[in-house]
């Protein structure tokens, strides 16, 4: 790897954690336009084995809830890890069908984060983008702990069971997350092979969910740096216009450069965000669709279905679950304060009042453009922000009530 990808100015360095988790795969887009066609042909053989990985899991876990239909802690359990498992298996297909697209943000994402030369400047983006790449790796070690957790719950249990039964002909054999292959399917040896088949499923799904989901979460992001980088632009431009007035009345060329150059970015962005709503907007609807049920399914085994060891495991995997949603909850918060705050920077930062004409029209313009502020959808009803988070608490809620009831 070069070494200017390391360098902490450079956005190579903030990205890192999401592009090796979406490399593992497949999904992330491949940006050199003069790429080798073998290059090309390994990150779909990835995307293959990554689907087939997902699918490994997902189907024996839809056995399992249809042999186990009648069984509410099977049904609790096994639903709520096949409910993020199929969330996983849409995200892929959806963002392969419109790689188009992620490449087009990924390159805008890219171009915007050299914008500004001036440390002070740069300050107001590398920040959030410090914070992205701290909470992609919180989300990572989330997801290694459920992993690991499943894993090890499932050998406890599996040398507990053979010093209490002693006799393998009545052994029981538990894999890491409950699924259905047959009455006779799961006998040792072919018990060790399919385990560390899971495993590795597991792992590649899991790789999968925080990859794509940290990545959506660090464009908006860095979308929100662009916001506060502009704002550090207008009140540099209210600083400039202050002096000008006070010398000789008159505004520079350099500010009238300034003040366009400000203005031109804000139209930019808000495009930027109006793209990035037409490629998540579908995804963030299903995740708020099914993170309702994965809570309230996470939750019932951890306050009813499970026990012993098993409660461990779903205690961790119900802390992933909502930080998963608050990974995408905050940032969308976010991002409507920061556009909100444009408004303020100039209202209240530049004498706007003292512009000539041109430059009072262009600002109140943009100052109306930006009280309608900018936000994440959920399809086209849903503004995504932290009362969206209490909202889908309470249907978890909701669904909970219902299932302790039945």
């Amino acid at each position: 790897m070069k070494r200017q990808t390391l360098e902490r100015n450079t956005i190579d360095y903030y990205i890192l954690p999401n592009k090796i988790l979406c490399n593992i795969v497949g999904i992330w887009p491949i940006e050199e336009k003069k790429s080798i066609m073998m290059k090309k042909s390994f990150a779909y053989f990835r995307v293959f084995f990554a689907l087939t990985a997902v699918c490994s899991v997902l189907v024996p876990e839809i056995l399992a809830i249809i042999m186990n239909w009648g069984d509410i802690e099977v049904l609790t359990g096994v639903g709520c890890v096949s409910t993020t498992v199929g969330q996983l298996l849409f995200k892929m297909i959806y963002l392969l069908a419109r790689r188009k697209i992620s490449l087009k943000l990924y390159e805008d994402i890219r171009n915007c984060w050299y914008m500004s030369n001036d440390t002070n400047n740069r300050k107001c983006y590398e920040d959030l983008a410090g914070k992205a790449r701290i909470l992609t790796m919180g989300f990572l070690f989330s997801g290694i702990c459920n992993v690991t957790t499943f894993t090890i719950v499932a050998v406890i249990i599996r040398i507990k069971e053979g010093h209490s039964k002693g006799n393998q002909t009545e052994m029981i054999y538990h894999m890491p997350f409950e699924v259905w292959y047959g009455p006779k399917a799961l006998q040792s040896p072919s018990f060790e092979i399919v385990f560390i088949c899971q495993v590795l499923a597991s792992v590649i799904c899991c790789a999968g969910i925080i990859g794509l989901d940290a990545t959506m979460m660090t464009l908006i992001l860095h979308i929100c740096g662009q916001f506060k980088l502009i704002q550090a632009w207008f009140r540099s431009i209210g600083r400039n216009v202050g002096q000008a007035l006070i010398k000789d009345n008159t505004i520079s060329v350099k500010l009238k450069c300034q003040i366009k150059k400000s203005i031109e970015h804000h139209q930019r962005m808000i495009i930027v965000v109006k793209e990035t709503n037409d490629l998540i907007s579908p995804i963030i609807f299903v995740q708020l669709l099914t993170s309702g049920l994965e809570i309230c399914l996470s939750g019932y085994s951890v306050m009813y279905g499970a026990s012993g060891l098993d409660l461990i495991k779903f205690i961790s995997y119900l802390s992933s679950m909502m930080i998963q949603l608050l990974i995408w909850c905050w940032p969308a918060e976010l991002l409507v304060q920061e556009s909100i705050k444009i408004a303020d920077s100039i209202y209240f930062d530049i004498p706007w009042y003292n512009l000539p004409t041109t430059y009072r029209k262009d600002l109140c313009l943009i100052i109306i453009r930006a009280q309608g502020y900018c936000c994440v959808n959920a399809a086209i009803f849903k503004v995504l922000s932290l009362q969206t988070l209490t909202k889908v608490f309470n249907t978890a809620a909701s669904y909970f009530t219902l299932l302790k009831e039945m």
